[in-house]
């Protein structure tokens, strides 16, 4: 595990803090939201150029149509699991299923807060969602031998994605038959997987009670919270969790798993490259770790070949299909210079949203933080895996997500949606700063509470899925 540097009792946030934190948000959102289509409406004549909602690029406001038989009850409920979850863990710091279990039923009180059909229903419902088209598919194979031909006339999810995001909810369906039953079962898998998987990578390197906390801030998530539910995305972001836990781990049969869950993941979304950074990060710290890696990079190529010859789908041709469809004029960057530049900053902005804006203090305090360590050493690659490994991770995290955005990548969808992978690895730098300020009970719950409020707030404004 980390060493103790500087290693402190201190407080995460105050009261007083948390609500500074709160209004400065609040306020410099509605300034830029303002601002930001001011410059797009007066100044360059684009009017359609900024969300209504800024910077929540898909959203529905519903709050004046909130159903108060469901929302009340289902508010009172998720306050009281909340409440009950603090007091318990009160006592009981080191195990996982406390956290697992109530990262689950606040996942389904926060999302019937307006209604079952909205909740449960409405998600899968969306007209250019996965389900509609996964629910045509009669063969599997053929689907995937005639994919290239028919992308561009496919929903638009499917149009940007490898057919097994499709082929995933085919599964689904054909296995639970409804859409509720197929939402609450991907919530069932992804989010106690994810909490699972965090839990394990952040105890690595921190203690079993940092390790605990970090995971309840992540189940606690806006971004889980809204996203967990219904999305392939949730899957996703599971799998490349599972990818970069597995290859920390030593023996060779962990380097299987990871291949493995990037196979999966490579089926599903285009952008499981976000990972492989990291595992080169890793590796290039941990020697021991670069065969390994190189077989990885192997087996991924040796299944483009075989799935292209057997089975005559060409991965490659088809990411330029999804491309070309997002971007049909080109490079964002030339091809339109003010909307490439706008939504990069509106991309950021949403996804620290999601994340909250405390967890964002804290994820840069952490940073800064493992980086100060690290170079008072000297040669710092040399120092020990468990001081730099964090470090590593979520930097080439934070990094590799810069990467895409400098692409272009993201500019027609929920950037916190599509982007959840990332979040995990911005637990780590969380969880440095847990370890040296070892925040009392207080504290802990002060800030829960404060991510956990910003969750509620915004399941009770609206919808965010399309």
């Amino acid at each position: 595990m980390t060493g103790g540097h500087h290693e402190r009792e201190g407080a995460l946030f105050s009261a007083r803090q948390l609500a500074v934190i709160a209004w400065v948000t609040a306020t410099s959102v509605v300034f830029f939201n303002v601002f930001i289509k001011f410059v797009n409406r007066q100044l360059l004549g684009n009017p359609y150029g900024t969300p209504v909602y800024w910077p929540v690029s898909i959203f529905v406001f519903r709050l004046g149509r909130l159903r108060l038989g469901w929302a009340i009850p289902m508010l009172v409920a998720a306050v009281g699991v909340f409440a009950v979850t603090a007091w318990y863990l009160r006592e009981e710091r080191t195990r996982l299923a406390p956290v697992v279990v109530a990262g689950v039923v606040l996942l389904v009180c926060s999302n019937l807060l307006h209604g079952f059909t909205h909740g449960f229903v409405v998600p899968l419902s969306t007209r250019e969602g996965y389900y509609q088209l996964a629910a045509t598919v009669v063969d599997p194979v053929a689907f995937v031998r005639t994919y290239e031909a028919n992308q561009l006339s496919y929903v638009v999810h499917a149009r940007t994605h490898p057919p097994g995001t499709v082929l995933t909810f085919t599964l689904l369906d054909r296995v639970f038959g409804s859409r509720p039953v197929v939402t609450a079962a991907i919530a069932a898998l992804s989010l106690p997987t994810s909490a699972a998987l965090v839990y394990r990578l952040v105890g690595t390197y921190y203690e079993r009670s940092v390790a605990q906390y970090t995971t309840l801030l992540f189940v606690l998530l806006p971004a889980v919270q809204v996203f967990y539910l219904a999305t392939i995305d949730a899957v996703i972001a599971t799998l490349l969790l599972g990818s970069v836990y597995f290859f920390t781990r030593e023996s060779w049969w962990w380097s299987l798993a990871t291949l493995a869950c990037l196979l999966v993941a490579a089926s599903q979304l285009f952008l499981f490259v976000f990972v492989l950074p990291i595992l080169a990060g890793i590796a290039f710290f941990r020697r021991e770790k670069l065969l390994p890696l190189v077989g990885i990079g192997v087996g991924l190529v040796a299944c483009y070949l075989v799935v292209k010859f057997g089975l005559g789908y060409d991965y490659l041709h088809s990411l330029s299909i999804a491309s070309d469809q997002q971007n049909p004029d080109g490079f964002m960057l030339l091809a339109d210079p003010s909307d490439y530049v706008f939504s990069r900053f509106e991309d950021i902005v949403e996804l620290g949203l999601f994340f909250t804006p405390f967890l964002c203090l804290l994820a840069a305090r952490g940073l800064r933080d493992l980086w100060g360590d690290l170079r008072p050493e000297g040669r710092w690659w040399l120092v020990d895996t468990g001081e730099r490994e964090p470090f590593v991770i979520a930097a080439a995290a934070v990094v590799g997500f810069c990467a895409m955005l400098v692409a272009g990548v993201y500019h027609t969808g929920e950037t916190a949606r599509g982007a959840l992978y990332i979040y995990p690895y911005l637990c780590l730098p969380v969880a440095a700063v847990v370890h040296r300020l070892r925040p009392g009970f207080r504290d802990r719950w002060l800030l829960a509470g404060a991510v956990f409020g910003q969750t509620l707030l915004l399941q009770l404004l609206g919808s965010y899925l399309w």
